[in-house]
């Protein structure tokens, strides 16, 4: 029994041995898979970390952008109501100047109170807009409205009044050959029928489906600016010459202008169209008239934008014959008062600052929104 006794120990003795051989041969093994899976593992949860702030920040910004955008949208409705209150006055609606264009004249509150960066409970939002014309400093941010009947009626275009657009181009520094075949075919794209208005042997469509991506003319009005890239003669660069200057709106209607809130390259396409053989005058009184015309409104201080600006009123200023017959020329396309104003926004909200640019046309008659865009 003894003998059997230390023979069985021997075997656990040399059993253990060999397990403990055994361990110390894996243990290296063992350890370098741990520490692999670690690194696995570690680097799995700094990889969802990453993925978890990358999907919390684009939470968050699409948040802030949604509050920005609803800023936005709060600053078209203060303008839809300052439109209604300037209505409801008399006195008020019936001329817009650069500095009351769409909102009642009061000495208090001026367009910067009532349009910048108006405090919310997410932000702010501005109604504001950056001139275009001479005398302007690039880039000068003003508050308010704008109105587009300061600017050229692309819908208004006719045979009779086709040379103020082509005096535009022509200020603007295309040749008139160019400005002649933009004007005629805008007239074509928007008229109701077939035939070309610069050529009895052609018909609108064959410019359009001579394409390579051809397609037929529109006969309707414009529904936008940009619309003028698919018409003929108007190249990218010609229309970012023009873009500034021009409008769809009204739709339809008369062609008109505000001579109150005209730039001045505006006004002078309109005096310029009319000055030559047939009205007995020149370029220079063209010009002339209408630095006087600028000079008057501007108001005492002598500077546009102001709360002094005035509507012009030609009896109230010196102007010589020739001066005075371009005037009752192109008073034909006068308005007094805007009907469409546009009211630029942008919303910011203050916690992501993120931005909403909304650009909506308003009608005065019903306060309707005739057109928007967001950005």
């Amino acid at each position: 029994m003894k003998y059997f006794n230390e023979r069985h120990l021997r075997r656990l003795s040399a059993k253990k041995s060999r397990l403990t051989r055994s361990f110390n041969n894996n243990s290296g093994i063992i350890l370098l898979v741990v520490l692999w899976t670690m690194v696995v593992l570690t680097t799995l949860a700094i990889s969802l970390g990453r993925q978890t702030h990358v999907e919390l920040t684009l939470a968050k910004h699409a948040i802030g952008k949604l509050k920005s955008k609803y800023l936005a949208w709060a600053g078209v409705i203060s303008a839809i109501d300052q439109i209604r209150q300037d209505g409801e006055d008399a006195a008020s609606a019936e001329k817009d100047t650069l500095y009351y264009c769409g909102i009642p004249i009061k000495e208090s509150p001026s367009p910067q109170d009532l349009f910048e960066k108006v405090e919310l409970e997410d932000g702010t939002y501005s109604v504001q807009y950056v001139p275009e014309g001479e005398g302007i400093s690039k880039g000068t941010v003003y508050y308010g409205l704008q109105d587009e009947e300061r600017r050229l009626n692309l819908n208004g275009l006719t045979n009779e009044n086709k040379d103020i657009l082509i005096a535009l181009l022509a200020l603007l520094g295309h040749d008139e050959d160019t400005a002649k075949t933009i004007a005629l075919a805008i007239i074509d794209w928007r008229d109701e029928d077939s035939m070309s208005t610069d050529s009895i042997e052609s018909t609108e469509d064959d410019y359009y489906t001579g394409l390579s991506n051809s397609y037929h003319c529109k006969n309707h009005p414009l529904d936008t600016t940009e619309e003028l890239l698919l018409i003929k003669g108007v190249t990218p660069q010609i229309y970012k010459d023009m873009a500034p200057f021009v409008t769809v709106f009204p739709k339809t209607g008369e062609f008109q202008v505000n001579f109150d809130t005209a730039s001045e390259t505006i006004l002078k396409a309109l005096t310029h169209s009319v000055a030559g053989p047939a009205t007995g005058t020149e370029v220079a009184d063209a010009d002339s008239l209408v630095e006087k015309m600028l000079t008057y409104r501007a108001g005492g201080d002598g500077l546009e934008f102001t709360p002094d600006d005035q509507s012009i009123d030609i009896n109230q200023f010196n102007v010589n014959a020739k001066e005075r017959v371009l005037f009752l020329v192109i008073n034909q396309f006068r308005a007094n008062s805007s009907q469409y104003l546009a009211a630029d926004v942008v919303g910011i909200d203050k916690q992501r600052g993120a931005r909403t640019h909304v650009q909506a046309i308003i009608q005065r008659e019903d306060l309707s929104i005739v057109s928007w865009r967001r950005q």
